[in-house]
């Protein structure tokens, strides 16, 4: 008994799922969830174990049905590394190579010659990135469109990530294989490991387990992200998966399930550049190698990735816009290496208190935005993404340690400034202008065009939440919603046509006319809109 009792005590001592480095992993991410910061699954493993699995969050908002380790995320760009293990699978069994001219599969695209497949695997063929829905519903539709945009640059002079690339790849293994390019990605990887969680089609995924994207996912409130119509990003990044599937996926480059050892080591090759190979990043940090791919689109965001040189794997998948997923990671890793990590306290503010962070913030050549949301304070820098801050203080925020937001009052007390330190150490001071936003409508139906200025929409003096047009000339065509002359936050139609969602599709005006116009901002979260044909 004796005996046992001992082995047991042993074995608890040695499995890393009881280690110190895995409460203290559990007491990172509940620190994120408890603040609204995180939504999703992480897993990270250490030599082929996995030692944390835990998941956070709401798959489904409204209904507060909870992430769990089986939940399905979209991770859009890590499916480059299905594409790219296919195509070198298809190279191993000699019917194809990564040398092949691009011409061979497409005679008559410009500079064909030049450029291999190799380059489109390590993002050097020049191609531009393209990443419109619209250009990109099949193979005749765009190749079309792309044939008729010139190189950024010389083939295999430079790197440039491009989507198109792995479009293109996509469409030569269904050349190749015969198969369409789900199909073979099914064929030579999902059947083989048992990646029964992982494909394509998401929309129409009915798996009670499948994660919805959000914009915001909030306490009491929340609105879904843009959805595509199609299965866009197609080889670029089409896919959902598990974090249990992904690191099936992990397994087999150590295990040379799919592709040989060779193989592999050329994929996690840096080509023509020091941080990129044949389909995966591949980043030296204090001497190790990691590699993987990281995915992020409307509502979502992957990482995974691995250290090869210790065999630590890292994970996370969410289902929220404004989750600190690319914050929490790092702190992660630090924590497997013993290094130093803060864990972030959220401070209870009064709403009242947030409130009168609100405005818009003018910093030289740029602006701030600050939005409070259901108690969470949302911060965006023209021309970059929304982000949801971690609150310090009435007037102290952080998205990290090193990245700072000290708003400052006037001499009666009013907030009329915010300092923004950045990780670099630069320092954006912005001082309040507004509290109203300024949206205006853009598209080829407005007078401006898509290349122009917005067209202004009058704010309701009574409402001003309200904005409108009345009996406004439109000519047939498309149009968007837009903040301020700025593409970082812009509306359209979501897929069902009728709500509204961030960098949506297009609004389509049928005909030229007279039209009334109106976009309710009332309810940030869930906005309203009304296109009509002014009554005359």
């Amino acid at each position: 008994m004796k005996v046992i009792l001992t082995y047991l005590l042993l074995l608890l001592a040695a499995n890393p799922v009881f280690s110190q480095k895995t409460k203290q992993i559990e007491q990172l991410l509940e620190a994120y969830d408890k603040a609204g910061k995180f939504s999703g699954t992480v897993l990270v493993a250490e030599k082929g174990k996995i030692i944390f699995e835990k998941s956070y969050g709401y798959r489904n908002g409204p209904k507060k049905e909870k992430n769990t380790n089986k939940s399905l995320y979209r991770i859009f760009s890590t499916t480059k590394m299905f594409t790219s293990t296919v195509i070198l699978k298809l190279e191993e069994e000699g019917k194809l190579s990564i040398s092949d001219k691009l011409s061979k599969y497409y005679p008559d695209f410009p500079k064909g010659d030049s450029i291999t497949i190799a380059n489109l695997l390590s993002h050097t063929s020049g191609i531009p990135n393209e990443t419109g829905s619209e250009n990109t519903v099949d193979e005749e539709t765009f190749i079309k469109y792309i044939s008729a945009k010139p190189l950024n640059f010389p083939p295999n002079t430079k790197w440039d990530y491009s989507n198109s690339g792995y479009y293109i790849l996509g469409y030569i293994i269904k050349k190749v294989t015969g198969m369409d390019y789900d199909k073979a990605i099914e064929s030579y990887i999902l059947k083989p490991l048992q990646m029964n969680h992982t494909g394509f089609h998401f929309n129409t995924v009915t798996d009670e387990n499948k994660a919805f994207g959000y914009d915001f996912l909030l306490d009491h409130a929340s609105t879904e992200a843009f959805r595509f119509k199609t299965d866009h990003p197609f080889a670029a990044g089409a896919m959902y998966s598990t974090v249990g599937d992904l690191f099936k996926f992990n397994e087999s480059f150590k295990n040379n399930t799919i592709l040989e050892k060779e193989t592999t080591e050329k994929m996690f090759t840096p080509y023509l550049n020091d941080h990129y190979g044949l389909g995966s990043d591949v980043i030296i940090n204090n001497g190790k190698k990691s590699v993987g791919h990281g995915g992020g689109g409307p509502g979502y965001r992957s990482i995974y990735y691995k250290i090869l040189e210790d065999d630590i794997c890292f994970i996370a998948l969410s289902n929220s816009t404004l989750s600190h997923t690319d914050i929490i990671v790092p702190k992660i890793e630090n924590i497997i290496y013993h290094k130093p990590y803060k864990i972030p306290t959220a401070v209870k503010i009064n709403q009242q208190e947030l409130k009168k962070l609100e405005g818009i913030y003018s910093a030289g050549n740029t602006k701030f935005y600050v939005t409070v949301l259901d108690g969470q304070v949302l911060f965006r820098e023209n021309g970059y993404p929304i982000c949801s801050l971690f609150p310090v203080s009435n007037t102290s925020f952080q998205l990290d340690d090193n990245v700072t937001f000290t708003f400052k009052p006037d001499e009666t007390g009013k907030i009329n400034s915010v300092m923004v330190k950045l990780r670099d150490g630069t320092v954006k001071t912005g001082t309040k202008t507004t509290d109203i936003y300024l949206w205006g409508i853009i598209g080829d139906a407005t007078p401006g065009g898509w290349d122009g200025k917005d067209t202004p929409l009058q704010a309701d003096t009574q409402k001003p939440n309200l904005y409108f047009l009345k009996n406004y000339h439109l000519k047939k065509g498309k149009l968007k919603f837009r903040l301020d002359n700025d593409w970082g936050y812009n509306l359209g139609l979501n897929n069902d046509g009728k709500t509204i969602a961030l960098n949506a599709y297009d609004f389509l005006i049928g005909e030229e006319g007279q039209y009334d116009i109106l976009l309710d901002m009332s309810d940030p979260i869930k906005p309203q809109y009304n296109i009509k044909k002014s009554v005359q």
